[in-house]
């Protein structure tokens, strides 16, 4: 409309017009009641009540806890293979052995070395404390004799070494040479994973990372697996945050759960946590106000609406306000236009958009 041309126009004060602009703009199209009064139209929404128990979903990897490379810590040819990939082991089962044959040679020799020194030595020792032989020559005999027998117990370890036993149960899953190759101390010649257990790592926000204690319940599902979930169990957790300010905790899987899955798989974790020992109601952030350091919303009853307070959670999840005191599922509350509003004034609901009202114009 023109306002220069228009004959309502004229005479009224130039504030009058921009402030009627500003509440058409924020409540609605207004309409006025049989005595001619100005009611504002605002929009509407109902609190609904809200679950405490919050549901969220990470991806992860599952992982074998426990892997090992194992080595002999002695060279030498290898004698026999006693597994292959895929095997299950026990702990304590031999794995792989070298040819013991150049440490039994070493371990005899030096038996025979030993035991002639400790006869020796029994000689000296009794010559010693008749006084016949010098402290000294005693002393040299006695460390020779040591020496000699600590020498004896690391040839019997090498030849202990030379077979290769599990560690703990599980999986071999790589051999790395043939009987007869020759390996050195320290190359790895088999690998093995622990199948009773697998670790699941999922990276969280601050938010998540600060309510662990409060996680009910931790859930995963494999899309290859359908309709299966695997409980899984949260057992520790990084105390610092990556660069990207995200922090990790590590999840167990156990049991019949890690017999059906395997490391490598795509895992989709859903954890449930507690957010708050109250009920809880949500209504849309929009409808918040703040007011003398308060959080506030406007209640409407029966067409009329009145400044509440309300405690907020710290949460805001989906554009949606966690309300924990302060209004009650059911309760219809003004979601715009909010500074326009004053305590007790008699307000329309827009209609809801509906086929017959294009464009919400009615």
């Amino acid at each position: 409309m023109d306002f220069k041309s228009s004959g309502v126009a004229k005479g009224l004060p130039l504030g009058f017009l921009l402030t009627t602009i500003v509440l058409l703009a924020g409540c609605g199209r207004g309409r006025t009641d049989p005595q001619g009064d100005y009611i504002k139209m605002v929009k509407t929404a109902r609190a609904e009540n809200l679950p405490t128990i919050q549901e969220l979903q990470f991806p992860g990897i599952l992982e074998a806890e426990q892997e090992v490379k194992l080595a002999f810590r002695v060279a030498g040819p290898i004698l026999k293979y006693h597994v292959k990939e895929g095997d299950f082991v026990s702990k304590g089962d031999l794995i792989v052995e070298m040819d013991p044959r150049d440490y039994e040679l070493q371990l005899r020799a030096v038996e025979t070395q030993v035991q002639q020194l400790q006869s020796e030595y029994q000689r000296i020792k009794e010559l010693h404390e008749r006084q016949s032989v010098a402290d000294n020559d005693y002393e040299k005999m006695k460390a020779g004799k040591e020496q000699a027998e600590a020498k004896l117990k690391n040839v019997q370890d090498q030849l202990k070494d030379t077979q290769l036993r599990a560690p703990f149960s599980g999986y071999v899953t790589r051999v790395n040479y043939d009987n007869g190759e020759l390996v050195d101390r320290g190359m790895p010649v088999a690998s093995l994973m622990a199948g009773e257990r697998f670790k699941v790592e999922i990276m969280v926000p601050a938010a998540l990372y600060l309510q662990r204690a409060k996680i009910t319940k931790i859930e995963g599902r494999q899309e290859d697996v359908p309709g299966e979930t695997f409980s899984l169990e949260l057992y520790a957790d990084a105390k610092t945050a990556n660069s990207s300010g995200l922090y990790t905790l590590y999840l167990a899987c156990e049991g019949e759960a890690a017999a059906q899955l395997a490391p490598g798989m795509n895992l989709s974790v859903k954890v449930f946590v507690n957010t708050s020992d109250r009920p809880l109601v949500g209504i849309p952030a929009q409808a918040l106000f703040e007011r003398d350091g308060g959080s506030f919303v406007w209640v409407l009853r029966d067409s009329v609406v009145t400044a509440r307070q309300v405690e907020v959670e710290n949460l805001v999840h989906r554009g949606r306000a966690r309300i924990s005191s302060g209004l009650q599922a059911g309760e219809e509350v003004v979601t715009g236009g909010l500074n326009l509003l004053s305590e007790g004034e008699q307000v329309r609901v827009v209609p809801p958009r509906s086929e017959s009202n294009i464009g919400n114009i009615l």
